[in-house]
């Protein structure tokens, strides 16, 4: 019988900021291109935006190919960097004024060791709160973070603009599990 490799991602923190940050002004560029190729314009309340799903190897993938991400060269630039298949990629847009009601995401934590969600704030504003366990993770336009989403969370943008974060879902593997041990903070 084999046995797995010790883990240590039971002692990960429900918020890990990691250490990739992007600029956020050629983010913001690819995805403001994004969504003005959005046949509906106007939404109500929430709505996820695929771009990529199911990339197994990101650093050789042909990103052009992908239709929402062609001319968004940053954001291909960014996703080739992963060293762990992208199962999923989407743009989560919640309205001004808007709130996501408290809710739990059972299979995104690190603990289950297979799927890890990442999250990228590209739109953002002060007045927008993202609450995990009851308390606010700082998150920042530009930021990379890890979030345990099967704990408690909720969003709430009190501002008068959209929020759009970005979601990158990565399969569990070595690489991941390195990454984020490396950025827990005593």
């Amino acid at each position: 019988m084999t046995v797995p490799e010790p883990s240590t991602s039971h002692i990960l923190p429900d918020r890990i900021k990691l250490d990739r940050s992007f600029d956020i002004n050629r983010l913001c560029s690819d995805v403001k291109e994004v969504v003005s190729t959005l046949q509906q314009q106007f939404y109500i309340y929430y709505s996820a935006i695929p771009l990529a799903r199911n990339v197994a190897q990101p650093s050789t993938h042909d990103w052009a190919a992908e239709p929402m991400l062609k001319g968004c060269h940053y954001l291909q630039e960014i996703f080739s960097g992963f060293e762990t298949e992208i199962t999923s990629i989407r743009l989560m847009r919640l309205e001004a004024g808007a709130v996501l009601k408290e809710h739990t995401d059972p299979t995104l934590d690190a603990e289950l060791r297979e799927v890890v969600r990442l999250t990228l704030p590209v739109f953002s504003d002060d007045l927008v709160a993202f609450y995990l366990n009851g308390t606010v993770v700082p998150m920042q336009p530009g930021e990379l973070w890890y979030l345990k989403l099967s704990e408690r969370h909720s969003v709430e943008n009190n501002s008068a603009v959209e929020r759009i974060n970005m979601s990158i879902d990565v399969a569990w593997n070595p690489w991941v599990e390195r990454w984020l041990n490396a950025n827990v903070t005593g």
